[in-house]
């Protein structure tokens, strides 16, 4: 349709082609009461270029927890991009979740370039919900999350002796080395 003055005119689309590179050839013809001299005209009508899909980042694989009192190091293995735009999603909660995404109020870390970060001020005797997605970098694309489960408990004990006092029958004396970590 064709507007002239407030008036509509239809124009009809006697041919069309997808012969051209950007789109659609046709003509259009206009009728003797129009105010446009009468003819055929060449149209292209173009068609958006259209834009390469971002492929969607692979699952992160190799998601290993290391706890250490209340801090939890989470390390994976890299994700193979050929632009190098990849950086790193962890989301972590006491809450489970579910095995493709974290709840929605999980705690977040994003914008990580390496392949590990240090989780800190944890709670001991917690279980811990982690996940890890790989994203692009100015995309908004993200992967599929990868989850794993942690609970931060102090170390055990070693060498762990009892053994009654000299010259006293009715006690024990209980000794151990306090490990390493100690949870804070």
């Amino acid at each position: 349709r064709a507007t002239t003055a407030g008036t509509t005119r239809t124009l009809s689309i006697s041919s069309y082609s997808t012969s051209h590179a950007k789109g659609y050839t046709c003509s259009v013809s206009t009728a003797q009461t129009s105010t446009i001299p009468v003819g055929t005209y060449p149209v292209i009508l173009e068609t958006p270029p259209s834009v390469p899909a971002i492929p969607v980042p692979s699952q992160v694989q190799g998601v290993m927890l290391t706890g250490s009192g209340t801090s939890l190091t989470v390390s994976w293995t890299a994700v193979t991009d050929p632009m190098n735009n990849i950086l790193y999603v962890v989301r972590y909660s006491t809450k489970s979740g579910t095995e493709t995404g974290p709840p929605s109020d999980a705690m977040k870390r994003s914008g990580i370039t390496a392949t590990s970060t240090t989780l800190t001020g944890l709670q001991l005797d917690t279980i811990y919900y982690v996940w890890v997605a790989a994203e692009i970098f100015d995309a908004g694309v993200q992967g599929p999350y990868s989850m794993r489960v942690s609970n931060l408990v102090p170390g055990a004990p070693t060498n762990l002796m009892i053994s009654p006092p000299s010259g006293s029958c009715d006690q024990l004396m209980v000794t151990w080395t306090v490990p390493s970590n100690t949870g804070g």
